[in-house]
């Protein structure tokens, strides 16, 4: 299995040979030079000055990595990204406060207009987009009751709440077009999230969900695993056919990568939220692991790790597939959910079922 590189030290990235060559800065801490530049338009990465490396060097085969994930400053040359795309190897880049900035993502050798016509013809048909979206919605908020439910049955006192979900998603099925499922998907997230306090065993202030900026420690974990998953996501469709910036529930153009937030949608539950449950109530994060400035709360760098761990943990985490009858991780469930989606688009399935948790 191919592994993901989290950075976290400013490195300086290059090719040696058919390896990437990794070498840290003289600094050990982050630069973060996004502090001094943050508006949105110029958080890009461009190659930095010549800079000697502190001699802390790594080397690794390029055929061995999935995808790297970027949160210090890195910088590199020509020849990094032509190894990046020779071994189809994305690069994800995230911001001082852990939020997403974008990827480079190299030109798929098995792209297919084919497919992106028929997504986008999906797309334009308000009956079949609906289908997809809900099909998607409906999926995400019974993975949201299966993780509820255990906790249920350990003595949270959260039944009434699931009961009020269940009833949600009895009439999101019903739901005549994408905005009103939007808006049963909105109301059974807010009784998700005010469950919450009663799986937690300790006292954490958390109401409802804060986004632009978070607001705290839970709404910093949520923010920052959801990016982790975003790119995750969007590592699996590049490794597709399927076009990123075409999705179905969200509204193409009003957001960046509205395919990666669709698909997210269905395993938010099952990953971000299960970590943030454990690093929680196994005191692995806590209150003093975040810092508040103008822009908000955001996570320590040390905190960020242990997430990242826990990530990593959980996406390579191997379960049993009931349909299949095999073992499969949860990274690979992803990309399956996208040749799921593509199987549809090209009937060679009637249904589209989206992958539901066994919990």
């Amino acid at each position: 299995m191919k592994n993901n590189i989290y950075l976290f030290s400013n490195t300086i990235l290059s090719r040696k040979d058919n390896s990437f060559y990794l070498e840290s800065f003289p600094k050990s801490d982050p630069v973060h030079q996004v502090d001094f530049c943050e508006e949105e338009l110029n958080n890009v990465i461009l190659p930095g000055q010549n800079f000697q490396g502190s001699g802390n060097t790594k080397h690794i085969p390029a055929e061995s990595i999935e995808a790297f994930y970027s949160f210090g400053e890195v910088r590199f040359n020509s020849q990094f990204l032509k190894c990046l795309s020779l071994y189809q190897v994305p690069l994800h880049s995230f911001n001082y406060y852990g939020n997403y900035l974008g990827s480079f993502i190299p030109a798929s050798a098995e792209g297919s207009g084919e497919i992106q016509l028929l997504q986008f013809a999906a797309y334009s048909d308000p009956s079949k987009r609906l289908y997809i979206a809900k099909a998607i919605t409906t999926t995400a908020i019974k993975n949201i009751l299966a993780l509820l439910k255990p906790y249920s049955y350990q003595g949270a006192d959260i039944e009434e709440n699931i009961i009020k979900i269940n009833s949600i998603l009895d009439s999101a099925r019903f739901a005549n077009s994408v905005s009103e499922l939007l808006g049963f998907e909105g109301l059974a997230r807010n009784i998700y999230y005010s469950s919450w306090k009663e799986i937690f065993t300790k006292d954490i202030n958390f109401v409802k969900r804060v986004k632009r900026p978070p607001d705290g420690l839970i709404n910093s974990l949520i923010s920052f695993g959801n990016s982790l998953l975003y790119a995750a996501c969007l590592s699996e469709i590049y490794r597709t056919r399927l076009n990123p910036y075409i999705g179905f529930i969200h509204e193409t153009g009003d957001n960046k990568l509205p395919l990666v937030y669709d698909l997210s949608e269905i395993f938010k539950p099952i990953i971000v939220d299960k970590i943030i449950f454990r690093v929680i109530n196994l005191n692995m994060i806590g209150d003093e692991d975040i810092k508040h400035t103008s822009k908000g709360f955001y996570l320590k760098d040390d905190a960020r790790k242990k997430f990242v761990n826990e990530f990593e943990n959980r996406i390579s985490t191997v379960i049993q597939h009931k349909e299949l009858n095999r073992r499969i991780s949860y990274r690979s469930l992803i990309r399956m959910e996208c040749y799921k989606l593509i199987n549809y688009l090209t009937e060679k399935i009637k249904d589209y079922e989206p992958y539901k948790s066994d919990y």
